[in-house]
C-alpha cells in the first residue's frame, strides 16, 4: 500500500487516460487511508483537506462518467461531515475551526454542482445560508 499522496496521483494518472474504475479505486483507497489518519487525528489539517480532495476528485470522476447522483453524494459527504463537527459542541474550539474552516472548501463545489445539475431550491437557500455563514463567522475562540 502506497501513501495517500501516492494514491491520489495514481488515480489522477488513471482519471487522464480514461481509465475511470482504475482512477476510483486509487481514490477511495487515499481517503481510506486519510479516514485513518482522520481517526488517531481528528485536528490534522492535511488529512482533512486531503480527504475532502479525494471525495472532489470522485465527485468529478463520477460527473464525467454521467453517475451525476454519485457525484453529488461525493461533495456532500465532507460537506456534511466538516458542518455536522463545526457544529459539535462536545469537541475543542481548536477542532471546530478546523471543521469551519474546511466547510470553505466544501461549499464551493456543492454551490457550482447546483449550477450545472438541478438541485432543488431549498437545499440551494441553506447552502448559500451554510457559505455566507462559514464567511461572516464572529465567533471567538479562547
Amino acid at each position: 500500500m502506497g501513501t495517500w499522496q501516492g494514491l491520489m496521483v495514481k488515480g489522477n494518472e488513471c482519471f487522464s487516460a480514461k481509465l475511470w474504475s482504475d482512477a476510483e479505486y486509487y481514490y477511495d483507497q487515499a481517503i481510506d487511508i486519510l479516514d485513518g489518519m482522520l481517526h488517531q487525528n481528528p485536528k490534522s489539517i492535511e488529512a482533512i483537506q486531503g480527504w475532502i480532495c479525494g471525495y472532489h476528485n470522485l465527485s468529478t470522476l463520477f460527473q464525467k462518467t454521467g453517475e451525476i447522483a454519485r457525484a453529488q453524494k461525493c461533495l456532500l459527504i465532507p460537506h456534511q461531515s466538516m458542518m455536522h463537527m463545526a457544529q459539535r459542541e462536545d469537541i475543542d474550539d481548536d477542532q471546530q475551526l478546523i471543521a469551519i474552516q474546511a466547510t470553505k472548501l466544501t461549499l464551493t463545489p456543492l454551490l457550482e454542482f447546483a449550477q450545472t445539475y438541478p438541485t432543488c431550491e431549498g437545499c440551494v437557500d441553506m447552502l448559500m445560508d451554510q457559505y455566507r455563514a462559514a464567511y461572516q463567522d464572529n465567533r471567538t475562540f479562547h
